[in-house]
């Protein structure tokens, strides 16, 4: 099942993007119940991550699209899921949004309760973007930029 959750933005495209990267390469860093992660091997469009939170061990390839400012992470040799998770930064008529959605299937009928569980997670993710953007000037967001 899909669920997302999307936020107004309160800072510029530049400054939400680059702390998107930098979510992507160290989520840890951003979001509470990530425990640890690192990056297993980079291609030229993004990485293999692999990452311990909510009480699973998650291994991802992520996919970076500038161009549509779009960060996918797609699930890799999970047990209990199949599917993905997505950062999106759209400019509207409202402003900047920046949109979390996640599309993970269970595999078996035993997690039938995990939009539930994940939702809260996924909402609080976009609501500590929100308030990191908008309350740190840029220069005390930006760190030694790794490439990717």
């Amino acid at each position: 099942m899909v669920i997302s959750y999307s936020e107004t933005i309160n800072c510029s495209p530049e400054k939400l993007w680059g702390v998107l990267l930098e979510k992507a390469q160290h989520p840890e860093r951003t979001i509470k119940e990530i425990s640890q992660s690192k990056i297993l091997q980079k291609y030229s469009d993004g990485f293999l991550r692999e990452m311990t939170a909510v009480g699973m061990v998650i291994k991802e390839r992520i996919t970076i699209d500038e161009n549509s400012h779009e960060i996918k992470f797609s699930l890799v040799d999970n047990e209990a899921f199949d599917g993905y998770f997505l950062n999106k930064m759209e400019t509207k008529d409202n402003g900047l949004i920046l949109t979390y959605l996640q599309d993970w299937r269970p595999k078996n009928n035993s997690k039938k309760d995990f939009d539930s569980q994940f939702y809260p997670v996924l909402k609080n993710a976009v609501i500590a973007m929100k308030n990191m953007t908008e309350s740190k000037p840029e220069q005390q967001l930006s760190r030694k930029n790794e490439k990717i």
